[in-house]
């Protein structure tokens, strides 16, 4: 009988291979491509997010669309001989009750359990489909809005989020949790716009590990694996909020320092990239305003003044 495949490895393995070939997966240019978005014009989330990014950009399709053989057909549409599908995965709860039926030993009642299971299914883009409605599933991308008018906006909604943000770190970029304050180098410090706000967002997303948060930052140490595996969080979350906001740029910290410490660790959990991208969607999610709005205490005077709107002031 042959064995059924690992999903967790395989998925895990692409990642691997794309770090160990000098390629951050999550990386994408946001304003040709755009996030990937079901036929129904939902956008995938945690690590069919992060796959899809990544099968997109390898493959050069400009289309954000993705959807099933079945769907394709459904909708008149036809998938052009020899296009290959793209696996994506689905969780599913199974229910397993006790075997033997002894139950909780006093009523009898049978103990029931859930197991997570992984799901393969799999995906065309839309470029890769003909006949299909027509103006239906268009590029939707980011860059139909003039630049600085984008850029204002994506910095608008970063600082919706009421995080203190002070143009005070240096040569540095860095979230202090002990006054719950982000810190970034002052603004022409950076090579470009979209760099600057692509550094807001990663340290957007360290704020919102906070305890009062999303509570990933406790106990854990600067420079430990741990921390390695936040940074891993981070570059993700900010991919996807960059990506909904049109934001096309390299964050001021150097990522490359932590590259071995993602390897490590992915070769050692094959479900870590899964976490990681978990973590990284509720991190955004609460950034963009996508989740439930969490009450911060009120935060503790930061060193500089902060420099509202940046880049309409630019």
């Amino acid at each position: 009988m042959t064995a059924k495949p690992d999903l967790y490895q395989q998925i895990t393995d692409r990642f691997i291979a794309a770090l160990e070939a000098g390629t951050r997966p999550w990386v994408c240019d946001w304003l040709r491509y755009g996030e990937p978005l079901r036929s129904t014009g939902q956008s995938y989330r945690g690590i069919n997010r992060l796959m899809l990014s990544m099968i997109g950009a390898a493959s050069g399709y400009e289309n954000p669309y993705w959807m099933t053989f079945k769907q394709a057909l459904d909708l008149g549409g036809a998938v052009r001989k020899g296009e290959k599908a793209s696996q994506i995965v689905f969780f599913k709860r199974l229910e397993i009750g006790d075997r033997d039926g002894a139950g909780d030993g006093e009523t009898g009642d049978e103990e029931r359990r859930f197991v997570p299971l992984l799901r393969a299914y799999h995906v065309f883009n839309v470029d890769q489909i003909d006949g299909l409605p027509e103006g239906k599933f268009l590029p939707q991308t980011n860059a139909q809005l003039p630049a600085k008018q984008r850029d204002e906006l994506a910095e608008s909604a970063l600082r919706a989020t009421g995080a203190v943000i002070a143009e005070d770190g240096g040569h540095r970029a860095f979230y202090r949790s002990s006054t719950d304050s982000i810190h970034l180098p002052a603004f022409d410090r950076f090579k470009s716009t979209s760099g600057y706000l692509a550094t807001m967002a990663h340290e957007l997303t360290h704020w919102t590990g906070a305890h009062h948060r999303l509570d990933r930052l406790a106990s854990m140490k600067f420079g430990g694996k741990d921390y390695a595996f936040e940074e891993l969080v981070a570059e993700i979350g900010a991919s996807f909020v960059c990506a909904r906001l049109g934001i096309a740029g390299e964050h001021f910290d150097n990522h490359a320092a932590y590259v071995a410490s993602w390897l490590e660790r992915l070769r050692s959990d094959k479900k870590a990239i899964f976490r990681a991208a978990a973590l990284a969607q509720s991190a955004a999610d609460l950034i963009l305003g996508e989740a439930a709005a969490v009450e911060a205490p009120a935060a503790a005077p930061v060193a500089a003044p902060v420099r509202q709107f940046a880049l309409a002031l630019a």
